[in-house]
């Protein structure tokens, strides 16, 4: 198969540029016949039933003008100017059926795929945008459930690309929590010579750091003692706190990377903490009166937050019992509220970035750096985003709502609206998923979960596909991954769901395999037929654009409209779904269509033009998922 060609264009819209004619067509049409007419009345839509385009305009004017619809859609279709994109209109069921012209059409689709980049929209105009994932706890490997937060944040990421913004990939590390100061207790007393992989290291010693706790009530006091030097700049504990997390992190990314998933960036709490940004939130709130310091009752000598005083708050947080938020207790620690303020207020440049930046200790794949906050290095233009968008988990749900009204409090221009929570439900696993009991040990980690994927994998390739010992193990991976991640995105990120492997390793339904095996079908069709797609614009569809044919054209015209919509909604589902439809589409044009042996040469070179345009669309979808498009399996 000839190398697909790439250039800086955004990929074309057929189906939008089609509806937007007919659209217009039927607003001239309303004029001419003397009815009033609103552009947001006509309903247009692929339709399965008459045309290939919809509308239904004529039943929201039947009871304004007292005719009956059939009587109205025949008037506005007596008085339209078909459009040029169209070979027929027909009224069947008083709807306004519009048939596109097919070949024309066909040739749009198959240039449009063939010739753009993966950024499909424009819909950004280049803003800034922060997306926060996983965001885990630096002492303990992946589960399964912390790795939908991953997936999540690198799909909404490529949704966030690919339609026109800036984004920028974050991970927040939270080295000054509980969990890491027990952690370092551990180290600085049950053993620090670590054994394997190290966050798995880590995590085996906190689960007998927390069982040291339950048998002895002086361990809790000595690791409150430990955190409370580890928030003090320039001690052993902080050192040793940040070397411990660090460590962990790099850990953490072997299994991120194995994945596909990688950060622009790692925000410390601890640097959040040095920097003074605390102070500066602190005195930027006091100065717009969002907080108050009581010098009497239950939280005197705290710095605190009235919800009372947002207008309009939201149900969920105006049922509370209680109403005034601790942003500093009276010991003079700030709860993680006050620590997330500061955090988005950096994000979302308010507060100046005064960090210093420096490469990571390990590099993605790709061979980019991984940055990080850092206490010595030089500045960069990281933060000053317009939209933060944070994947944390529904039950976290109600802290994330305080965070967004905190920001209303505020005031500022460009904060208000700014900061979105993306919640998703929890994975069910026989057992649990607790870190605090170390149930994780019995496999649920993120690491087990791919291996035993790839093992699956190359069974179920070994006996159904022609490849070598060294193709089934390269495959094999990716043929993992694509089914985790797949079966992770097929459902709503909201709902609760329990992964399986009849589904996610399924080569004939709606997986991720399915999607890759349909690729590397086309690619081999591609390949045996010598495609070349510089002939591509020559390509004659008049003769080539039979029902299976048409309905693969149409369903790859819904791309952009589909990716755009996941963008908005936050919908990284909707992908998914669309790719499958796309192979299931295309599966059966294959079945049906005769492309090598078409009967002459210019309706092969047409077939295969459709085919190589399919390959380009579903790899560009799956890519949007982060997963592999195979060339061969």
């Amino acid at each position: 198969m000839t190398s697909m060609k790439q250039n800086n264009d955004i990929v074309q819209a057929p189906y939008e540029e089609a509806a937007k004619e007919i659209s217009e067509a039927i607003a001239k049409a309303m004029e001419k016949s003397g009815y009033r007419y609103d552009a947001s009345d006509a309903t247009i839509g692929m339709s399965k039933s008459f045309g290939d385009v919809s509308s239904s305009i004529a039943f929201y004017l039947a009871k304004a003008y007292k005719k009956t619809p059939m009587d109205i859609a025949a008037q506005v279709k007596g008085a339209m100017k078909v459009p040029e994109c169209v070979s027929e209109v027909t009224t069947e069921n008083a709807y306004l059926n519009f048939h596109l012209d097919r070949a024309g059409f066909s040739r749009k689709v198959v240039s449009s795929a063939l010739s753009s980049s993966d950024i499909v929209s424009v819909m950004g105009n280049h803003i800034k945008v922060t997306v926060e994932a996983p965001s885990i706890n630096p002492n303990k490997p992946w589960h399964v459930g912390s790795l939908r937060n991953a997936i999540l944040g690198d799909v909404i990421s490529n949704l966030y690309r690919a339609c026109g913004y800036d984004v920028e990939r974050e991970n927040y590390i939270d080295d000054l929590g509980l969990q890491v100061a027990e952690s370092l207790w551990g180290f600085m007393h049950l053993g620090n010579t670590p054994e394997g992989k190290f966050d798995y290291w880590l995590g085996e010693q906190y689960v007998k750091v927390n069982k040291a706790i339950e048998d002895n009530a002086n361990v809790k006091a000595e690791v409150a003692q430990v955190l409370a030097l580890m928030e003090q700049d320039g001690t052993y504990e902080a050192k040793l706190s940040r070397e411990l997390a660090a460590k962990c992190v790099a850990a953490q990314y072997e299994t991120s990377f194995s994945y596909h998933i990688y950060h622009d960036l790692l925000v410390w709490e601890g640097d959040i903490i040095r920097e003074r940004l605390m102070d500066k939130a602190l005195a930027a709130l006091e100065r717009l009166n969002v907080i108050e310091k009581p010098k009497e009752g239950k939280y005197a000598g705290c710095v605190v937050m009235n919800l009372n005083t947002i207008k309009d708050l939201p149900p969920a947080l105006a049922g509370l019992r209680e109403d005034v938020r601790v942003l500093m207790r009276s010991d003079g620690t700030p709860t993680y509220l006050a620590k997330d303020i500061a955090h988005h207020m950096w994000k979302l440049g308010i507060l100046a970035n005064t960090f210093k930046y420096s490469e990571f200790m390990v590099k993605r794949p790709d061979g980019k750096p991984i940055y990080t906050t850092s206490p010595e290095g030089a500045p960069m233009p990281f933060g000053n985003s317009r939209i933060a968008i944070n994947i944390i988990g529904s039950a976290q749900a109600l802290p994330q709502m305080i965070l967004a009204y905190a920001f209303k409090m505020i005031g500022a221009e460009r904060a208000e609206n700014s900061i979105v929570h993306m919640s998703y439900g929890e994975v069910d696993v026989e057992g649990g998923l607790s870190g605090r009991k170390g149930t994780w040990l019995a496999g649920y980690t993120a690491d087990n979960l791919l291996k035993e994927a790839i093992s699956k994998a190359q069974s179920a390739m070994g006996s159904r596909f022609k490849l070598s010992t060294e193709e089934v193990e390269r495959i094999a991976k990716s043929v993992a991954v694509a089914s985790i991640k797949f079966e992770y995105l097929r459902f709503s990120p909201e709902k609760r769901f329990q992964f399986t492997w009849e589904r996610a390793l399924n080569f004939e339904g709606a997986s991720g395999p399915y999607c890759q095996y349909m690729h590397a079908r086309a690619v081999r069709m591609l390949e045996d037929g010598g495609f070349d797609e510089r002939l591509e614009p020559n390509a004659d569809f008049s003769t080539a654009i039979s029902d299976y044919e048409f309905v693969l054209v149409k369903q790859m015209s819904f791309m952009n409209s589909i990716i755009e919509k996941a963008c908005r909604e936050l919908r990284p589902n909707a992908v998914a779904e669309y790719a499958s439809d796309l192979a299931s589409t295309f599966s059966k044009f294959y079945e049906n269509v005769p492309v090598l042996k078409a009967k002459d040469e210019k309706q092969r070179n047409a077939r295969l033009a459709l085919t190589s345009a399919f390959a380009r669309t579903m790899a560009r979808a799956l890519g949007i998922l982060g997963i592999d498009a195979l060339h061969k399996m």
